[in-house]
């Protein structure tokens, strides 16, 4: 990875925090269980993935997760590496090196996700609440490749675009449980508030730079209300959990750039997603499964960034001292590659507990997260 492919990962991880909330965030458990966690997930994780979490164990103590922290790179055809020699082509005058150099990116296209979180868990016996703060950043970089630019050495048309949405979210899981016919059923809402923060930002590839991708000139924002729904029914060990997340449509333009003329708008639609989990003292099993599809971009240049996501986790508990998991995770859009994920849990006395997860790609497309919570 080039100093500034580095430099784009650490830019965009960095805005995420700026904007102090999310759309679809997860929890480091959840990631190293191939991102399960509608049914499998704990009341901490409740504003993350179905708030009707928050009331499935009311016998839990009060519970403080901060942070969360995670971000997933996906260049799996060195786009960034390739727009650093498209500029260097351009700077030894060289038509066959920059037409060669052209003809490398063109169609490319790399994706980054980040994101961070914290919540705070209040388990009763009747309503129980977990209040929340999450932040996530999606960003695609796509190449615009002039063909006309073959043979030049000099002011292209060729452009490369950044665009990112920053989602940040502030909200409440409030849950309880019911007896339907002699079954256990929690049940939960999460009203939460919104900013969606848009960016495009269009520069000539001869002068590719990460530098000012987020400055105004290239930002939109917009506040709003949105609502969770979710319920979890339990037999024993046994979980089937239905989540629908931000369930009030939200579409947000960004800027027309001044050097492209390309301009986008990110689609926040209502998101459903059926889980199921085994839970035991010993051994967790999960499966998650999104309903429809996730839409991101879409506007005059196609980014590929539709997903909807099955995947599947386990996760293997050392007498509540540590834990092991895995997982595996697929797009039955295609857009994005099947993944591997791994992870370790660390929580020593049951008070505090540390977790990391990874997740497996390719050689150029890779994540990782970490979370600290305390119970008391």
């Amino acid at each position: 990875m080039t100093f500034k492919t580095k430099a784009l990962v650490l830019a965009l991880a960095t805005c995420s925090a700026s904007v102090m909330a999310a759309t679809n965030p997860t929890d480091a458990r959840g990631n190293a269980m191939g991102g399960v966690g509608v049914a499998s997930g704990d009341y901490l994780s409740a504003g993350f993935h179905n708030p009707a979490l928050a009331a499935l164990d009311p016998e839990s103590a009060f519970g403080v997760l901060v942070p969360y922290l995670g971000a997933e790179v996906r260049d799996p055809d060195e786009l960034v590496d390739g727009l650093d020699d498209v500029a260097d082509a351009f700077d030894t005058n060289d038509a066959n090196q920059i037409e060669q150099s052209l003809r490398a990116v063109q169609g490319d296209k790399a994706y980054l996700d980040a994101g961070l979180g914290a919540a705070v868990g209040i388990p009763t016996g009747s309503v129980s609440a977990t209040l929340y703060t999450s932040g996530l950043i999606e960003g695609a970089v796509l190449p615009d490749i002039d063909t006309s630019d073959f043979g030049l050495t000099s002011n292209p048309n060729s452009n490369a675009t950044i665009i990112a949405a920053g989602i940040g979210e502030l909200g409440v899981a409030l849950a309880t449980n019911l007896d339907i016919a002699g079954q256990r059923v929690a049940v939960g809402v999460t009203p939460k508030l919104q900013r969606i923060t848009t960016y495009n930002y269009g520069v000539a590839v001869d002068d590719y730079d990460t530098d000012d991708w987020d400055d105004s000139r290239y930002r939109e924002e917009d506040n709003t209300f949105n609502l969770d729904l979710g319920a979890v029914w339990q037999s024993g060990p046994y979980r089937v959990g239905l989540a629908g997340k931000n369930l009030v449509s939200q579409d947000v333009d960004t800027v027309t750039s001044a050097r492209t003329g390309h301009s986008f708008t990110y689609e926040l639609e209502p998101q459903l997603t059926l889980g199921s989990a085994f839970v035991s003292d010993f051994v967790t099993l999960a499966a998650d499964l999104d309903l429809n599809k996730k839409k991101g971009f879409k506007g005059s240049l196609d980014v590929d960034d539709d997903t909807q996501f099955f995947r599947v986790g386990a996760e293997f508990d050392a007498f509540g001292h540590a834990q092991l998991r895995t997982g595996y995770r697929a797009d039955l859009e295609d857009n994005v590659d099947n993944a591997f994920t791994l992870g370790l849990g660390l929580s020593p006395f049951g008070v505090a507990n540390f977790d990391i997860a990874a997740s497996i790609i390719d050689s150029n497309s890779y994540g990782g997260s970490a979370q600290l919570a305390f119970t008391f």
